[in-house]
């Protein structure tokens, strides 16, 4: 939750999704060429558009399209004198650097996969690596950067001590997960990082979908996993209805700033079609109240790539007028369409910053009631909880602190509301 404090080690940089996800201003010719390469359709004809090839390029880098481009140019039968000869070079000379880069990390990756399996520990493979090998025709139409792993919130400390063990430093500085406010609360993710192997692991628990609370069905995730290779490495991975809604938890979470977040989606949505069994994805996004984060993926992978799912699965994730209605305020089509800058809200719950992620979040997406618990019961926190944050030995003036609290969460609260504020009169005064 909004409590964790992280404490990175001098010299570490990790860049996060709040750095690498940035938009910067691109043409409209080049995003119509960036979504053409991001469908991964060979037989599409790109848009006859004059474009700036050396801002296409970037774009391509820029929204992980590398491989998908670079297998576009190679073995489209539909394409013509566009793109130019130089940037064919320039994606092939980048297609090339990237797939060595790209060999060094799976060695580290299946050392790493083979070290956990040897512990006993039991774990499923995310994102990059998983969905190179289970969606892509060519795992090198994916590149990653680092390795997603989810575990049970019980084995948190089993997982910690065994990758510390292995050379790996905990960004966060913790040894064991802070305490919670409610039995639903939980740490989405831990940063692990190796300096001599040059790999990120990321820990993931039992908020599978970014929720900000532990997944309803956590036992039917795991039950629903299937057995992959993976670098001949015997791991599990979500089942594909299960890659499906995760994936758009993810990218909406982050506000569709990647179109290969949105390429891994339409690759299982087109060529995987026959094997996913729709019901379960509308249950297990019912069960989960992320019908929201379903439903508007799936909209914006149609407006974007012109990947279409049944009308019927559209249909049964629908949020109500209400939702739809606030997150188009929040979140506008054409904005995110146009692949521009643009504000946008933090749809996870996170108590702070109140007015971009705790707010929105409450007004769009779903578990209110539990979330509404949750901060009731964060004016009157568990005693663990309240030594953890103050950072607070024993029970030594403990009650001094459960007065302040309160008046310390208005204090931020309208703090956050007049920078807001004074940031408008600001912006309408230049």
């Amino acid at each position: 939750m909004g409590v964790y404090r992280s404490t990175n080690s001098p010299g570490i940089k990790i860049v996060g999704p709040s750095e690498s996800c940035k938009r910067v201003p691109i043409s409209e010719a080049t995003r119509l060429l960036l979504c053409d390469f991001a469908t991964g359709d060979l037989d599409l004809p790109l848009h006859e558009v004059n474009a700036d090839w050396g801002e296409v390029f970037r774009g391509i880098c820029r929204h992980g399209l590398l491989g998908l481009a670079h297998r576009y140019i190679t073995r489209s039968t539909t394409v013509n004198d566009d793109p130019p000869e130089s940037f064919r070079q320039a994606v092939g000379q980048a297609y090339r650097q990237r797939s060595f880069r790209q060999l060094m990390m799976v060695r580290q990756i299946r050392v790493i996969l083979a070290f956990l399996l040897d512990q006993g520990i039991e774990f499923l493979v995310l994102k990059g690596p998983v969905l190179a090998h289970q969606v892509y025709p060519d795992p090198f139409l994916r590149f990653y950067n680092d390795l997603d792993i989810v575990v049970r919130e019980e084995d948190a400390l089993v997982i910690h001590r065994a990758l510390t063990a292995e050379g790996f430093e905990a960004l966060d500085g913790l040894v064991e997960l802070p305490p919670k406010i409610v039995p639903q609360a939980v740490i989405y993710e831990r940063k692990y990082w190796s300096m001599e192997r040059k790999l990120l692991v990321e820990v993931h628990y039992d908020d599978l979908l970014n929720a900000g609370l532990s997944s309803r069905d956590v036992d039917g995730f795991w039950e629903r996993a299937v057995a992959i290779r993976l670098e001949g490495v015997p791991v599990r991975t979500l089942c594909l209805e299960d890659q499906l809604v995760y994936l758009c938890a993810h990218v909406h979470y982050h506000g569709y700033p990647r179109l290969n977040w949105l390429s891994d989606i339409a690759f299982i949505v087109r060529d995987h079609a026959d094997e996913l069994n729709w019901e379960q994805v509308e249950r297990t996004a019912h069960r989960e109240e992320a019908e929201v984060g379903v439903y508007y993926t799936l909209f914006f992978l149609d407006k974007l790539l012109g990947v279409r799912v049944p009308d019927e699965v559209i249909e049964a994730v629908k949020p109500d007028a209400f939702r739809r209605w606030t997150h188009e305020r929040l979140l506008p089509e054409d904005k995110v369409v146009s692949l521009q800058p643009m504000w946008r809200p933090d749809f996870s719950f996170y108590f702070t910053p109140v007015l971009k992620r705790m707010l929105p979040d409450l007004l769009v997406m779903g578990r209110r009631v539990e979330k509404v618990r949750y901060l009731f019961r964060l004016l009157v926190p568990p005693r663990a909880w309240l030594r953890h944050y103050y950072r607070l030995e024993g029970s030594r003036g403990l009650w001094v602190h459960y007065l302040l609290h309160p008046l310390k969460l208005i204090w931020h609260l309208g703090e956050e509301v007049v920078g807001v504020v004074l940031g408008k009169l600001r912006k309408g005064a230049g």
